[in-house]
């Protein structure tokens, strides 16, 4: 179901038995291995992204816990100066 439908998709129950592929397939359509090559050096190129904005993001995850760590402890030290002390 997508955004833009209203309706269901067909759901089929599964088979008793799902068929699986015991031999290589000898004739494989040059265009079809192509196709295949060209998705997965695709899908490397996208998940190479993650990498470099990670890489761009650094800077900013570093204020970010820096930030954090200095009102952690501001905070704990708040709390440790204006607690009673202990018996």
């Amino acid at each position: 179901m997508n955004a833009l439908s209203n309706t269901t998709p067909d759901v089929r129950p599964l088979p008793d038995e799902i068929p699986v592929l015991t031999q290589p397939i000898q004739d494989v359509p040059p265009a079809l291995v192509s196709a295949l090559d060209a998705r997965a050096a695709e899908k490397q190129a996208f998940m190479a992204l993650s990498a470099e904005l990670l890489q761009q993001l650094r800077p900013e995850f570093d204020r970010l816990a820096a930030g954090l760590v200095h009102r952690t402890l501001e905070t704990a030290w708040h709390h440790k100066v204006n607690s009673p002390p202990s018996a």
